[in-house]
């Protein structure tokens, strides 16, 4: 070795040991991400202490092994090949090309999850590229990352410096004599050990009963299923969700057996005539419980007001749903949920094959009744596949940015502003025939947290840049409000207040696993005061179709994996999917890896989340994961049967 500067060192040594080096660079670069992942995410992981942490780096690094095969399978092969070509430089630059792009891309994916996890709580997938790929204005959205999250850029540039760098510190030594008889057969048996190599770090170990491993074997290395984004990486998470086969039928239970555990075929029953109520749907973009003062009248000691006070208001002459969840983590995961009684399970329902299933939907089935449909978003029509999805479940006309018609109201990134576009909202519907079902899905609220120019300064800015976001859109649902209720439809409508999912929280309470699905579920009928209520049963947004077509004493068989709130038999509980599946029934929240419970906590009681109780309470486990497990085969089994009709 020969030694100028610390900067300059550099070594010279055969192939294979070259080429074990350039692959140790990929692997210290994962690990150095690993940390600044958790470092610039702190909050989202509790409790991580030295013991986890070293569970944690063990698991980490066979994700880590089989990313870096998954990846570098090329650059490997142009290495390993027993050829004397591999020693001319136009070769070996070729061959630094490839390492350098592949892994350029690879660290590129890892580092956008800095951020971007904070939205999701789990790595990125395929899914979520898909989604960026039907995105409108996508180059609005990198550009405004960049500024936003110029950190990132740098330390995304650091780590492409420092694998550039390590990688030009060696140098191949070409044999000085190469003899046939020995360098092709040895070449060989050292080529297939690199392959055996390979399988045995894309399967995970060399066993030979092992399948490659997938994302939910990190959770062998947690307690806490919280922690498995730690051990994952993005890239791998990427590919093995590539191809992938989107759900298996399940086996739990027997088909009958399911259905007495858990159905999602309801017959809803009234002794009263159908009431055609107009009904208006409201989902707010990333509207988490944290930021409204109504539910959080205990927090920083009872001084906490939140940044809502339009909905605190409205929420008192409501029935208000104070254990009330969301059943995903991204926007396109609310829509089949809300409007559909279909939840998110572990891929988004609109990115899979099954979106083109037969079902009824909320708006299909008052549709069917004589109602009007339709659906506003103001983003630019198309954006999150919300148009396409409006066609799915039978809605009449979209309106988006296209029929705003107006740039002026633009916020130049997401869509019209919130205020005059509930305005547009208002006045559309005060031309539509009665009766009619309407939904609205906010846009202010959400990254990069702007509000326009005359209301800067206006609403109290709070901890988190999503506060003030919070102020203005209330402010414009109070405008909204207050023009509605002038128009001759208002007092024979039923509004459902919701948001699409939770979203960056500032108090522990909130970086738990129930408070990262915690949104608001409210109905208010301003000519109807019995239904104002404060409900403390398990809500969910799946509730929502079959509750609103109780309410209006709709009678017939319905598919929805969600209950009526009204009904006072409803089973209680709300299930999601966040890096593995979740059950809330009553004050417990049982957590499921899809063989076995992992996790079971009294989330009332103990807000943080600090005491597993699952071996404490056997009895309670069991009957969650029953329930869960009913749940899930239903889930999976009649998605790929196509049997979301009754």
């Amino acid at each position: 070795m020969r030694r100028t500067s610390v900067l300059n060192w550099s070594f010279t040594a055969n192939v294979y040991i070259t080429l074990l080096y350039r692959l140790a660079i990929v692997i210290l670069i994962f690990s150095i991400s690993r940390f600044l992942f958790y470092l610039l995410n702190t909050g989202y992981f509790p409790g991580v202490d030295a013991a986890a942490w070293a569970s944690i780096l063990r698991g980490g690094l066979r994700f880590d092994i089989a990313a870096l095969f998954y990846t570098n399978g090329l650059f490997i092969l142009l290495y390993a090949i027993p050829l004397p070509v591999r020693y001319h430089p136009v070769y070996q630059k070729i061959a630094k090309i490839v390492f350098i792009i592949t892994n350029s891309i690879s660290f590129l994916v890892n580092s956008i999850d800095f951020i971007y996890f904070r939205f999701t709580l789990r790595r990125s997938t395929l899914d979520v590229l898909r989604e960026f790929s039907n995105e409108k204005g996508k180059g609005n959205f990198i550009l405004t990352f960049i500024l936003d999250y110029w950190y990132v850029v740098l330390i995304y540039a650091a780590l492409i410096a420092l694998m550039v760098w390590l990688y030009n510190r060696a140098k191949i030594r070409k044999p000085a004599v190469i003899r046939p008889w020995i360098y092709y057969p040895a070449g060989l048996v050292i080529m297939a050990v690199f392959i055996a190599l390979a399988i045995g770090g894309i399967r995970g170990d060399f066993k030979y009963s092992t399948r490659p491993i997938t994302m939910s074997n990190a959770g062998e290395y947690v307690d806490n299923p919280g922690e498995i984004p730690l051990v994952l990486n993005t890239p791998f998470c990427i590919i093995r969700t590539a191809g992938k086969r989107f759900y298996r039928e399940e086996k739990f239970f027997t088909a009958e057996e399911a259905e007495g555990i858990y159905s999602p075929v309801q017959e809803l029953q009234s002794d009263k005539p159908f009431k055609p109520d107009n009904v208006v749907v409201i989902i707010l973009e990333s509207f988490g419980k944290e930021g409204i003062g109504f539910y959080n009248h205990d927090l920083k000691n009872g001084t906490y007001k939140g940044f809502t006070p339009f909905l605190d208001s409205l929420f008192s002459q409501s029935r208000i749903c104070w254990n009330s969840f969301a059943n995903g983590r991204k926007s396109i995961d609310a829509m089949p949920s809300v409007l559909a009684g279909i939840p998110a399970g572990e891929i988004p329902f609109v990115l899979t094959p099954y979106a083109s299933n037969k079902m009824k939907s909320l708006p299909s089935i008052l549709r069917d009744s004589g109602y009007h449909t339709s659906f506003f978003h103001g983003a630019p029509n198309g954006s999150m596949g919300f148009k396409a999805f409006a066609n799915l479940v039978d809605i009449e006309r979209y309106y988006g940015k296209d029929e705003y018609n107006n740039n002026a109201d633009y916020d130049g990134l997401w869509g019209i502003w919130d205020e005059p576009f509930f305005q547009f909202f208002a006045r559309n519907l005060d031309t539509i025939r009665q009766p009619f079902f309407s939904a609205i899905f906010s846009v202010s609220s959400h990254h990069p947290f702007k509000v326009p120019k005359q209301y800067e300064g206006v609403f109290p800015k709070g901890d988190l840049p999503l506060h003030e976001c919070m102020g203005y859109t209330d402010m414009a649902l109070r405008k909204f409000f207050a023009t509605a209720s002038t128009m001759k439809w208002f007092k024979n409508t039923l509004f459902v207040i919701t948001a699409d999912h939770a979203t960056v929280s500032e108090f522990p309470e909130y970086q738990t696993a129930w408070g990262n699905l915690s949104i608001p579920i409210a109905f208010y009928h301003p000519g109807d005061s019995s239904i104002v209520k404060l409900d403390s049963s398990v809500v969910q947004q799946i509730d929502i179709m079959p509750s609103v077509l109780s309410y209006l004493n709709y009678k017939g068989k319905i598919v929805s994996f969600g209950e009526s709130i009204f009904d006072p038999h409803k089973k209680d509980f709300a299930a999601s999917y966040l890096g593995g599946f979740q059950w809330i029934q009553e004050k417990y929240l049982l957590q499921f890896d899809g063989l076995k419970a992992s996790g079971l906590f009294d989330y009332q009681h103990d807000r943080l989340m600090k005491t597993d109780l699952k071996d404490q309470l056997p009895a309670v486990r069991d009957s969650l994961e029953l329930r869960m497990k009913a749940f899930i085969q239903q889930y999976h089994n009649r998605l790929i049967q196509d049997r979301m009709l009754p």
